[in-house]
C-alpha cells in the first residue's frame, strides 16, 4: 500500500488529473511522465524526487516513505520542491523540510 501525505502537495499540471494518477499508483498502473515527492530514504537528504513508475518494482513500492508532492513532470516536481522549502523557511527560518514535514504529520495524527 502506498503511504500518502494527508495535505498533499500537487503541481498546477497535475491538479488536473490527481485522483486518477493516485488511483493508477494505488492499482499498481503505469504513469507515465508523473515524478513523486518522498520523505527522503536518508537524513541527509530533504525530499527524494522519484519517477511514479519506480513503485512498479515490488521492492521500491515496499520501501517507500511516504509521499508528499505530485508533479506531472521533473520541472514541476522540483517547483513543488522549491515552494515546500520557502513554506518551510517562512515557517521556521530554516531549510530542515524533512523535520517539518515529520513535525506536521505527526501534529495530524
Amino acid at each position: 500500500m502506498v503511504n500518502w501525505y494527508k495535505n498533499l502537495y500537487v503541481g498546477d499540471t497535475a491538479k488536473k488529473k490527481q485522483k486518477k494518477w493516485m488511483r493508477r499508483i494505488e492499482n499498481k498502473k503505469a504513469v507515465l511522465g508523473v515524478w513523486l515527492l518522498t520523505l527522503p530514504s536518508n537524513q541527509q537528504n530533504n525530499l527524494d524526487v522519484i519517477p511514479a513508475d519506480l513503485l512498479l518494482q515490488p521492492a521500491v513500492r515496499r520501501n517507500c516513505p511516504m509521499i508528499v508532492g505530485l508533479a506531472v513532470s521533473r520541472e514541476e516536481a522540483f517547483e513543488l520542491v522549491e515552494a515546500i522549502a520557502l513554506e518551510t523557511y517562512r515557517e521556521t527560518g530554516e531549510v530542515k523540510i524533512r523535520e517539518w514535514l515529520l513535525n506536521r504529520i505527526e501534529g495530524c495524527e
